[in-house]
């Protein structure tokens, strides 16, 4: 009698969030219990601090919604569509194919990392088919993990969750460490070279992979592509986007002898909200486009108040304090920043998004980086950094990717995990360097 074997099944990130929220659930308990409190006691007040923290990142949750939805919209314009299949025909070779993915795709991300998932999963598809139209060998696995490359890089650019979330004057650790402008994080020049230097690691990078390659599978191709068209019959959303635009303009002339720091998560999805509206010209193509970003959306939607409800456990419950002495314990000025780089990498296994798992790792690392005298800045972006890279080992945010693309999962992390490698090494001798 033959036995039937049961496929391994991995926990979604729903299940992980859920995971993560039961052990946080025990350890607030021990803590409370450690502090004088009896078993019956302690279990009470740690279910009432994850009910009083489960809606305190409310606001939070909207933005990283909306800052994914209209990067995706924008993303599935048919100009941006009919501008993709164009530029798909430029490589000419295989080494070509790759670089030039992997350089339009990671240019991407930085501008939005939603933007840049789904420009680099169309980009990829696209290219691959153009290659298959010249008769041009052309490895659709290794050009996905190119086009995946945007979810790498994109927390150190306009998008970034962390950085631009402490850049906004009333944010949830404003009491902790004030606001943190774009210009000591985003725009620092610290940033920018970390940040190119990582690009050319990446690119040189496939350019080895691409040459030590014989992997030619093709993929296979489910998800229709159904790029939405800009509205004809009327052009109130085209008016009403060049309005948005312009106030967006007007603010940053107004501000601008401030310097950057007036440039916050809100103001970029007001920005990408006026873009959104602008390409779809009518408000019927655009209601249909949003709708469409929605859904890929739900995931932040539904997880985001288990991640608040972790942070309201964490801190309430005297845990933040145990875990910043504990990291006090193993780390100086010296060994704090590749603490950070190590931990939020490892994390964001756990915690795909990066605005949850700044919630829920962000005043731990802020309170241990005051406490040792060091630059607030720096370390809000090696958090940023650790978490990033590690996205090219978390299947989380490349499931649509695999989807557009038609490559498996275990063909890709064949180069992601290769990518990861250098990124990773790039990273940690950058941040021994330069934090």
């Amino acid at each position: 009698m033959s036995k039937k074997r049961t496929a391994i099944s991995f926990p979604s990130p729903f299940d992980l969030v859920l995971i993560l929220s039961g052990l946080v659930l025990v350890a607030a308990v021990f803590s409370l219990k450690s502090q004088g409190n009896s078993f019956g006691k302690s279990i009470e007040q740690s279910i009432l601090f994850w009910k009083d923290g489960f809606f305190s990142l409310l606001e939070f949750t909207l933005q990283m919604m909306m800052i994914l939805v209209f990067g995706y919209a924008l993303a599935i314009a048919k100009p941006i569509h009919q501008l993709l299949r164009k530029i798909a025909q430029i490589p000419s070779n295989s080494i070509q194919a790759v670089l030039f993915t992997g350089i339009v795709t990671m240019l991407a991300g930085l501008l939005n990392w939603g933007f840049g998932l789904i420009v680099g999963a169309l980009l990829a598809r696209f290219v691959h088919l153009a290659m298959t139209e010249k008769n041009v060998p052309s490895n659709a696995a290794l050009l996905a993990s190119a086009g995946y490359l945007g979810m790498a890089v994109w927390h150190g650019g306009l998008s970034g969750s962390a950085t631009l979330k402490v850049a906004e004057p009333n944010h949830f650790l404003a009491n902790q460490i004030g606001q943190i402008s774009v210009g000591e994080t985003i725009f620092s020049w610290t940033n920018l070279g970390m940040t190119l230097g990582l690009i050319l690691v990446f690119l040189a990078t496939l350019y080895l992979l691409n040459r030590s390659s014989k992997n030619l599978e093709s993929p296979s191709y489910s998800h229709p592509l159904r790029p939405i068209p800009p509205g004809e019959s009327g052009q109130l959303g085209k008016w009403l986007g060049v309005f948005m635009i312009g106030v967006f303009i007007w603010i940053g002339f107004r501000e601008w002898q401030n310097g950057i720091g007036f440039f916050n998560l809100n103001l970029m999805n007001f920005l990408l909200f006026g873009l959104t509206l602008l390409f779809y010209r009518d408000l019927k193509s655009f209601t249909e486009a949003v709708g469409e970003g929605i859904k890929s959306s739900s995931d932040i939607f539904i997880q985001f108040p288990f991640y608040a409800g972790i942070l309201g456990m964490v801190t309430y419950s005297g845990l933040l304090e145990q875990l910043s002495s504990l990291f006090l314990d193993h780390a100086n000025q010296d060994l704090l920043a590749p603490f950070t780089l190590f931990s939020a990498a490892f994390v964001n296994l756990l915690i795909p998004s990066g605005g949850g798992q700044w919630a829920v790792q962000g005043p731990i690392i802020m309170q241990v980086t005051q406490t040792l005298g060091m630059d607030v800045g720096k370390m809000i972006l090696v958090f940023s950094y650790g978490d990033q890279i590690s996205n090219l080992l978390q299947p989380f945010w490349a499931l649509p990717l695999l989807s557009i693309t038609g490559v498996k999962a275990s063909q890709l992390i064949r180069y992601t995990g290769w990518l990861f490698v250098a990124g990773f090494l790039f990273l940690l001798l950058g941040v021994f360097s330069f934090f």
